[in-house]
């Protein structure tokens, strides 16, 4: 893990005089988190019901790290209580809180006793709600407090209690964040991925008949063309450290991708989005050295990206998460990964290395079909004719930019 963390740029110590809550850190993608975090220097509240937590914070101890081991159901509202206020007092004020303890039982409705469907949204579900409730203070109090829920972002057969858990923990993640506020903690929801966690593993006996599948191959599900299979769970816990100490600011009450973060980061490459190589590398064209008409239409490229960040940032809080998310659909990826994918693209006309011109056309297409499609989304929100006429004019040039920038990256 050492070496990914270095990869991602992440340097030990940065989170030093940081103090971290993190539950279900007896295993899988709780451990990599707790060790990732105590890694860069923060301080470990290790929680899990189960007593190997005590091994996580051993482990933490042995590579030089602080950590303590608590044992507490988060399910049980007098044992959350009593966590903060053991936490508090025995290792001071916490400001990151790593919900991530969960139950994923592979059960049809049919078959699944009423009971443990009600003890999996209490582990879930209500387990981040009694955490939020308890840390809270703590953590408004923070000068950077960061509260990360871990969501699914897909449903499967078998795990109907677990995907009904975590779509209501994305409810609960927006509704949090507009609560607090933009300046109270940073409140996100993380994804993960396909990640080879125990519990995963563990579930493919069920799980994979369902998808019609043996285990062999369920194991072998990729959904990033970085990995051969499953993400390894250490990759999982880079996406947490560096969520945490690099993007957070940029998130709140959204819905973020461990791919997207390790993409960010660097240690993976960016999926569909275009990946710099060599000059050998497949796809990737040279630009001819400084191409300042292409550095120009990148330039608008940019612009645009960040004039639709700031439309963002004046929509009502509790509409921002909605507005990113359906960005995110439609272009094809979240605005801060197209911002930096702009970036890229435009370092590379403006030095003449290669890139992948062909990928960022075809991307562009559907970043312009959102576009095109913003007036008719505005209108469903006001009937304003001076606002309307004026979405109108920005979508008419904005969409003459991209067609412009089609056109140019045709002939790369």
């Amino acid at each position: 893990m050492e070496r990914d963390l270095h990869a991602a740029g992440l340097r030990p110590g940065e989170l030093s005089e940081r103090l971290a809550v993190v539950t279900g850190a007896a295993r899988g993608i709780g451990r990599a988190a707790a060790c990732a975090l105590a890694h860069l220097g923060a301080q470990v509240a290790v929680v899990d019901v189960a007593a190997e937590g005590e091994e996580t914070a051993a482990q933490i101890r042995r590579a030089g790290g602080a950590a303590r081991f608590y044992p507490a159901d988060v399910a049980d509202g007098d044992a959350v209580a009593h966590l903060a206020r053991q936490v508090g007092a025995e290792m001071g004020r916490p400001d990151l809180l790593i919900c991530n303890a969960a139950l994923c039982p592979v059960a049809p409705v049919e078959e699944m006793h009423p009971t443990l469907w009600d003890r999996v949204l209490a582990v879930n579900l209500r387990g981040p709600f009694l955490l939020a409730r308890a840390f809270l203070p703590a953590l408004r109090s923070a000068r950077q407090g960061v509260l990360v829920n871990l969501v699914s972002a897909d449903a499967m057969p078998g795990l109907s209690a677990y995907s009904a858990s975590k779509q209501g923990l994305v409810g609960f993640t927006q509704s949090l964040a507009a609560e607090v506020g933009e300046d109270g903690p940073r409140v996100v929801a993380l994804a993960p991925g396909m990640v080879e966690t125990p519990g995963l593993l563990e579930a493919a006996a069920g799980l994979a008949p369902l998808l019609g599948m043996s285990e062999t191959e369920f194991r072998r599900v990729s959904l990033h063309p970085s990995y051969a299979g499953l993400m390894p769970v250490e990759h999982a816990g880079v996406a947490v450290a560096f969520l945490v100490s690099r993007l957070a600011g940029e998130y709140h009450g959204q819905v973020v991708s461990g791919y997207e973060v390790l993409e960010r980061a660097g240690l993976i490459g960016a999926g569909a989005a275009p990946l710099v190589g060599g000059a050998g590398a497949t796809g990737a064209a040279r630009s001819p050295a400084g191409a300042p008409a292409l550095v120009e239409q990148l330039d608008r490229l940019r612009a645009l990206l960040a004039e639709t960040d700031a439309d963002f940032r004046r929509l009502p809080l509790f509409v921002r998460p909605l507005a990113r998310s359906g960005f995110r659909s439609k272009a094809g990826r979240s605005l801060e990964a197209w911002r930096q994918q702009a970036d890229q693209a435009r370092e590379c006309a403006a030095s003449g290395r290669p890139f992948d011109w062909a990928s960022l056309r075809a991307d562009v297409g559907r970043l312009l079909a959102y576009v095109r499609g913003v007036p008719e989304e505005t209108a469903r929100f006001t009937r304003d004719p001076a606002v309307l006429g004026e979405v109108a004019r920005r979508t008419e040039a904005n969409a003459a930019a991209l067609e412009a920038l089609m056109g140019a990256l045709e002939n790369m």
